[in-house]
């Protein structure tokens, strides 16, 4: 079995410490992407007990193949047991960390203090790191927790930068910041809206993002006749969230001595973890070497925007006023490039990289391809080879689920990542 690494917080030439970057995983596959492209430590759920119930996660004989895949490359892995227990499920929460005691976690990260208090039944010194979902926004309650065996904090998002600067005096254990990915209308993520309208407790994993739904007015003497709340002509999104991106005011949280920065999306793909990856990697890079500067700011930011995203915002932290966080008119999914494809294997007849594809393109377009640690770079697609059973064919077109050779493609890391602008 894996020994526990202790991976050491490297300094940029100021001697600041540069904080662990915390990468979600929701499946095997989205873990191995988020390692190779730098994460120093992978959160993880199980099948019950925690926040993101609606995805794939972890069979406990998946949670020991992270693990150990995880610190055979020095890195860390943290467990979420983060959902609120009912009375009745603490037989079941006693059975599961019964199951799961044999393998070797890094930490925990728990919202109910009954998680608290057993985990120390079935773990020799239990790392335990406190969730945002217990909303500490003040010195005090950072405090209690490591009273009670705590030795880390995800700080709520709704605290201003300054508050988070005089917490980080007044404690001495370790604070971690969400630094990026959607954010919630309700506090800290303890929402109810979801439960009570489609019957799936967010508290539990189960949220429906009531929150984004469109809304009309109806009135009650005339049930089928809808009203716009007017605010565009799609409709009115009335706690339509934007998501968070606090990457050009990482160097102040640096500073301000945060030892964790945290990214949200554990039912995200491997192509959004491989480039918000990529990016806040590059990102901590500038810091340590002193280059985080207006231009290499505005270049990473455009490399976010290639991700899927809702409109990016500082959020609470760092916003003068809230109106921004107010205003839903035009927020909704942008999408500026396509992900189209995944390394497969290396083609043998070819001797080529052979492509997944993920969705369609087309002869003539380019492709740009993101690896680990290095800077994208743009082929144009000349010839499409599609694989099939050794009939292959030449196509102007590679379709979802198609395997393909792009000729014009010699070498690519096993975990490149292919995406197109959109025009």
């Amino acid at each position: 079995m894996s020994q526990k690494i202790d991976i050491e917080n490297k300094k940029n030439k100021n001697n600041v410490k540069i904080p662990e970057l915390l990468v979600p995983a929701g499946n095997l596959k989205t873990l191995k992407y988020a390692v190779e492209y730098g994460a120093d430590a992978v959160y993880i759920g199980g099948k019950i007990f925690n926040l993101r119930s609606f995805g794939r996660n972890f069979s406990i004989n998946e949670l020991e193949e992270a693990v150990n895949y995880c610190h055979n490359k020095n890195v860390k892995v943290y467990l979420t047991v983060n959902s609120i227990i009912f009375e009745n499920e603490i037989n079941d929460l006693k059975k599961y960390l019964s199951q799961i005691k044999h393998i070797n976690f890094d930490g925990f990260i728990i919202s109910d203090p009954a998680v608290l208090k057993l985990i120390s039944s079935y773990f020799k010194n239990p790392n335990i790191h406190i969730s945002t979902q217990v909303n500490i926004t003040n010195s005090y309650g950072v405090n209690l927790y490591k009273e009670l065996g705590a030795k880390r904090i995800n700080i709520a998002r709704e605290i201003k930068f300054e508050d988070l600067k005089t917490i980080i005096k007044n404690t001495d254990i370790e604070i971690e910041v969400f630094i990026h990915g959607a954010l919630c209308i309700s506090y800290s993520g303890r929402c109810m809206l979801s439960k009570y309208m489609a019957g799936r407790d967010a508290n539990k994993g189960e949220c429906a993002h009531s929150c984004r739904w469109k809304y009309y007015l109806m009135e009650e003497e005339r049930p089928n006749l809808f009203f716009n709340i007017v605010q565009d002509n799609k409709g009115t999104f009335i706690y339509n969230s934007r998501d968070l991106c606090l990457l050009p005011k990482l160097d102040l949280l640096v500073n301000a001595g945060v030892s964790a920065f945290k990214i949200e999306g554990r039912m995200k793909t491997e192509s959004y973890i491989a480039q918000t990856v990529w990016v806040y990697k590059k990102a901590l890079e500038y810091i340590k070497n002193n280059e985080f500067n207006e231009e290499n700011i505005n270049f990473l930011m455009n490399e976010l925007s290639k991700c899927s995203h809702r409109n990016y915002t500082l959020g609470f932290m760092f916003l003068d006023d809230y109106k921004e966080l107010e205003d839903n008119e035009g927020v909704g999914y942008i999408k500026e490039y396509r992900f189209v494809g995944l390394y497969d294997k290396l083609n043998q007849k070819y001797k080529k990289p052979q492509i997944l594809v993920k969705n369609q393109f087309k002869q003539g377009e380019y492709i740009e391809i993101l690896e680990p640690f290095k800077m994208p770079r743009v082929v144009k697609i000349n010839e499409i080879v599609i694989i099939k059973n050794n009939d292959d064919f030449v196509s102007d077109t590679a379709n979802p689920n198609d395997k393909v050779v792009l000729k014009d493609i010699e070498d690519i890391s096993p975990y490149a990542i292919l995406r197109i602008k959109e025009y």
